[in-house]
C-alpha cells in the first residue's frame, strides 16, 4: 500500500500545492502509518485562472468522508472542506453540476455542503 506522501508526488499534489504558495512538506506532514486519504481520489485540475487540489472520497464513501479542495483564484489560497450531509456548521451549499472543467467527477450532480475552512491543513491529518 502506498503512503501519503508517495500519492500526493504520483498525483502532483506538491507541485500543485507549491504554486499557491503553500508547502505541502509541511502541511501534509504526518506521523500515521496508514493514509487517512487511502479511501479518496486526488485530483490536480488547472483552469486559465485557477490551480485546484481535490480529494475527493470513493462514492462509497462519500456518506461519511469529507471532499476536501485547495486552490488559488485571484492570488488567494482557498480550503474548503464538504459533505454530502448537512454538518452542525456550513458556509454554503454547492449544487455540482452533471460535469463541467474544474470539478471532480465523482462529485458531479450532487447536493455538496461547504465549509471555508481558513486553516489550510488538511482535515484527517488534524489528529
Amino acid at each position: 500500500m502506498r503512503t501519503l506522501e508517495e500519492a500526493l508526488r504520483e498525483q502532483g499534489v506538491h507541485a500543485a500545492i507549491a504554486e499557491m504558495g503553500l508547502d505541502a512538506a509541511e502541511l501534509f506532514r504526518t506521523r500515521l502509518t496508514v493514509d487517512p486519504y487511502r479511501h479518496h481520489r486526488w485530483l490536480v485540475k488547472r483552469t486559465p485562472t485557477k490551480v485546484i487540489v481535490n480529494a475527493v472520497p470513493e462514492e462509497a464513501d462519500q456518506d461519511h468522508l469529507f471532499w476536501e479542495e485547495w486552490y488559488l483564484d485571484a492570488g488567494q489560497t482557498h480550503h474548503h472542506v464538504l459533505s454530502r450531509w448537512t454538518p452542525s456548521r456550513y458556509d454554503g451549499i454547492f449544487d455540482a453540476p452533471a460535469r463541467d472543467d474544474e470539478h471532480p467527477p465523482l462529485s458531479f450532480g450532487k447536493r455538496w455542503y461547504w465549509i471555508d475552512d481558513r486553516d489550510m491543513r488538511p482535515w484527517l491529518l488534524r489528529r
